[in-house]
């Protein structure tokens, strides 16, 4: 038996080196039972063997590696002499012997031959990542890049890292069994919840965590999960500050320890030089960990069946304050007309529909029926019979009160149900028994593996020459992405990579720390600051990047790394962060309708407390000079800080550096700074000072107001010049969504748009129109306003939605700008307009549309008498009305094209 040609195992001791027993056999052979009969070299006696035990594996595969790489448990081995696979399809093992002449045995999963190097795979995108380094890096003293000397420690041949996918390998991502137990050390939500389950199931997954939704909390709870896996973790951003967040928190459940800052030199020495022992873990220990594990997944159970109910009272709560809003809103319109209080409490739906079919019945210019009247009555009360028989306007006013205070009534009786079953759930013991008994378990892994004996001290070179023994005592490592690729042995890979603050990461550094893990995590928000490109690097990074002609993903000028990653990993998993804690509801629910698509969900409490929202313009004029405006701050200390004595604690936010400066000067002491500095903090109150006379492109930039408008926790105050604004920025955006919350009646020729009530108004329409047939030859209305949205969907506009026969006679704010005859049209039930488009923030409207019948409206002198008489309405109101025929060609393109050129008349 040629031992070298063959490879015999025990499968009774598989996954021990035990299980190897070839060199301990003299012979073998299969006896006619079909068992193995073996001779052992110790022993002249005879063994037989089942196959289902024992397997002999011949004529192995000899490996060429030429280009590729071998890895043993994620390690570079440089020193292979030959390299054997034996396999019998099922199982695969590998015999490698070294240089030296020294061979092992290895299960195949401990093994990985790579494929195609990097570079190889990246072509010119990896040159033009190598000359990003060198060109745009930081310089040493030698005048060589730092980033270059990171770069040359990238191993090439290693593609089973994300950087290789990054880079263009079409290599599907790998997926993992989700693990039977998820802990939750620092607590959860539904959200955060998903998150830790895409990162330890996913090969690269993608964590968007908008403002105060518990990033932090989430990346511990993944590092909590990946150290019960015995994982190694390298935690990186763009700064030292962000990820010693991380470390902070983890000191504070005494697990600081486990954790090594690295990256830069300095923070290597530092390290080395203050190395500390273990900590006193003699109450880590459990007696019974399965009690505790019990607890930890009924735990979990409990409070997962409470998130549903829990975000659905979030959301149900946001409802009822707009529809508070709005209700006061149709209270102050409707003024002197009295409701019939009979109807309140009956339900929302009925209500709805009936509005819905008596507009359609009086649009054809009939009266409700005998039938219909009947009919209604015995569905709604038999006062509704008499009701039917009184005057249009009257009905259609009645049946809007009504809707809003019996919606009002049943949300309230909705939260009321979900109160008592959370209350029952006891969600919040829920999340502390999470919490307490998964911290407990971690803390009795890091006890077992750690104990109390004496630590290991290690020096600068065991970083990269003892890197596996380093990183069993210090699993989790910290470092910025420029550095990380230096902080252990370039032969050796994290399990993790975890990246925060990922929209704040440059390109060059951040695929960088791609080829430094197995696995990444990457975390950030592309709505909150980009990295910043300085001018003149600008023109480097387009130079390069014109000379490489790599894909746009990789633009470095217009990408953050977040950006790109999102783009490139299209089948990474995705996972919002959704539920908001930090901001009162209408202070996040500005920046959740503006930048987030309403995604959003406040789980703070609106209360009616006063003054949350506030905009103080000052005087028109030109103010500001070179980024400073005196009027601002003049009126900042004399007006709104003598009103913030009980806020609490105060920041001021402002767009340019020259006008912090001057303010602090102003109030002798440092409060006010730029959004740069005041990312990742949190005031009480926060005052925002805007400087410019008009929105320019960086003091109206969306990422900035996102993240100045959310540092404010209970109040958000904005100080701004008096001039017009233009209503297509985002400061005027915020200016007219703080007005309409405040109830702010401003002199205007069009009301509010009633859009809760009047979007319940347009399904309930369409609902009956697709069951019935059509009742004319104009353009299918239910066509029409798939067009429309589809459309506005595609141009990307953003707040922009589209109601169906929005009434004239609610849009009018100024009814002196009409003659008798307009008022009268404009008052009567009838009037209205088929589409209304509007801004669904700030509610004001934007374009209103016709669609018109050929023959009905050409072949009419009356039907056209009125068409004129709208016209000249909406010309005097400065609402442009729009109109389709039904003999137009009518699809998606002549929307967006309608759409668009309406669009720009309206931003000028």
């Amino acid at each position: 038996m040629n031992t070298k040609q063959c490879m015999i195992v025990d499968l009774e001791k598989f996954g021990d080196n035990r299980m190897f027993i070839t060199e301990q056999v003299a012979s073998i052979c299969e006896n006619k039972n079909g068992l193995w009969t073996i001779r052992f070299s110790s022993s002249p006696r005879m063994f037989n063997y089942n196959h289902s035990r024992l397997l002999y594996l011949t004529n192995p595969e000899t490996i060429n590696l030429g280009e590729k790489g071998l890895y043993i448990k994620n390690k570079r081995i440089n020193d292979v002499a030959e390299l054997l696979r034996f396999t019998n399809g099922h199982y695969t093992f590998y015999r490698v012997t070294y240089t030296n002449g020294y061979y092992e045995n290895l299960d195949g999963s401990k093994v990985y031959i790579t494929r195609t190097p990097i570079d190889k795979n990246g072509g010119s995108t990896w040159d033009y990542l190598c000359k990003l380094a060198a060109e745009t890096g930081l310089l040493a003293e030698d005048d060589e890049s730092i980033l270059s000397k990171q770069y040359n420690l990238v191993d090439l041949k290693r593609d089973n890292v994300p950087l290789a996918q990054y880079l263009g390998d079409i290599t599907k991502l790998a997926t993992y069994h989700k693990p039977n137990q998820i802990y939750y050390p620092f607590g959860c939500n539904a959200s955060q919840k998903a998150a830790v389950e895409a990162a330890l199931t996913h090969q690269i997954s993608i964590i968007q965590g908008p403002p105060g939704t518990g990033k932090t909390q989430t990346i511990l709870n993944i590092i909590a999960n990946l150290l019960i896996k015995d994982k190694t973790i390298l935690v990186v951003s763009n700064n030292n500050s962000a990820v010693e967040n991380v470390a902070e928190k983890l000191n504070g459940e005494n697990l600081g320890f486990i954790v090594a800052k690295l990256g830069s030199v300095q923070n290597k020495e530092a390290f080395i030089a203050n190395q500390s022992g273990y900590p006193d873990m003699t109450e880590w220990s459990l007696d019974e960990p399965v009690s505790i594990e019990e607890l930890a997944q009924n735990s979990l159970h409990n409070v997962s069946q409470a998130f549903d109910e829990q975000l659905r009272q979030a959301q149900l709560k946001a409802a009822y304050d707009a529809l508070l809003k709005e209700s006061k809103y149709n209270d102050i319109l409707r003024a002197g007309k009295a409701g019939e209080d009979w109807l309140n409490g009956k339900p929302s739906t009925k209500l709805m529909k009936l509005l819905s079919r008596y507009q359609m019945l009086t649009e054809r210019g009939h009266k409700p029926s005998l039938w219909f009247r009947l009919k209604w009555a015995l569905s709604l009360g038999t006062q509704m019979f008499s009701l039917l028989g009184k005057q249009s306007s009257h009905i259609i006013s009645t049946l809007e009160s009504a809707y809003y205070f019996s919606r009002k009534t049943e949300i309230e009786h909705e939260l009321e149900s979900i109160a008592l079953a959370l209350q029952h759930i006891d969600i919040n013991k829920g999340v502390k028994d999470l919490r307490s008994s998964s911290l407990q378990l971690l803390k009795n892994k890091i006890a077992k593996q750690y104990g109390t004996g004496e630590r290991r001290k290690f020096t600068i070179t065991d970083l990269k020459f003892k890197s596996e023994e380093f990183l069993k005592e210090y699993p989790v490592v910290l470092s910025t992405t420029y550095s990380a690729k230096g902080c252990i042995s370039k032969d050796m890979v994290f399990d993790y990579v975890i990246m925060d603050e990922a929209s704040q990461v440059a390109i060059k550094t951040g695929a960088l720390a791609l080829s430094c893990a197995i696995n990444a995590v990457i975390v950030g928000d592309d709505k909150q600051l980009p990295n910043v490109v300085s001018r003149e690097e600008a023109l480097a990074l387009n130079a390069i990047r014109a000379t490489y002609e790599v894909d746009d993903r990789y633009n470095a000028v217009t990408h953050s790394f977040l950006q790109s990653c999102t783009e490139m990993f299209q089948h990474a998993r995705v996972i919002l962060l959704r539920e908001h804690y930090r901001c009162h509801p209408k202070i996040i629910e500005f920046c959740n309708q503006r930048f987030y698509d309403g995604e959003l969900i406040a789980m703070t409490t609106d209360n009616s407390e006063d003054e949350v929202l506030q905009v103080v313009r000052t005087v028109e004029g030109n103010h500001a000079r070179n980024h400073f405006n005196q009027r601002e701050i003049d009126v900042i200390t004399q007006e709104v800080l003598p009103e913030c004595s009980d806020a609490g604690s105060i920041g001021i936010i402002t767009p340019y550096r020259s006008q912090a400066e001057a303010i602090n000067e102003a109030l002798g002491k440092d409060i006010a700074s730029t959004v740069h500095k005041y990312q990742g903090r949190e005031c009480d109150t926060i005052i925002m000072s805007m400087v410019d006379n008009s929105p320019t492109e960086f003091s109206d930039d969306a990422n900035l107001l996102n993240v100045a408008i959310s540092r404010a926790k209970t109040r958000l105050c904005i100080v701004t010049n008096g001039n017009e604004m233009s209503q297509d920025s985002n400061i005027g955006q915020l200016i007219s969504y703080i007005q309409y919350n405040n109830f702010e009646v401003k002199t205007s020729k069009l009301h509010s748009v009633f859009d809760l009530l009047y979007k319940q108004y347009t399904a309930e329409r369409f609902a009956y129109e697709t069951t019935h047939s059509a009742v004319s030859e104009h353009l299918s209305e239910n066509l029409v306003y798939d067009l429309l949205s589809k459309a506005i969907a595609k141009l990307g506009l953003s707040n922009t939605d589209v109601l169906c026969h929005y009434p004239l006679s609610i849009l009018i704010a100024d009814w002196s700008l009409l003659d008798d005859k307009e008022k009268a049209f404009a008052e009567s039930p009838f009037s209205h307009v088929d589409f209304l488009i509007y801004n669904s923030l700030t509610k004001k409207p934007l374009h209103a549309i016709e669609v018109d019948g050929w023959h009905f409206h050409k072949g009419s002198d009356s039907q056209q008498s009125r068409d004129a008489l709208k016209d000249r309405i909406f010309s005097k109101l400065g609402l442009r009305l729009i109109r389709i025929s039904t003999t137009d060609t009518v699809n998606e393109e002549t929307m967006m094209k309608l759409i668009s050129e309406e669009s720009l008349m309206y931003k000028k």
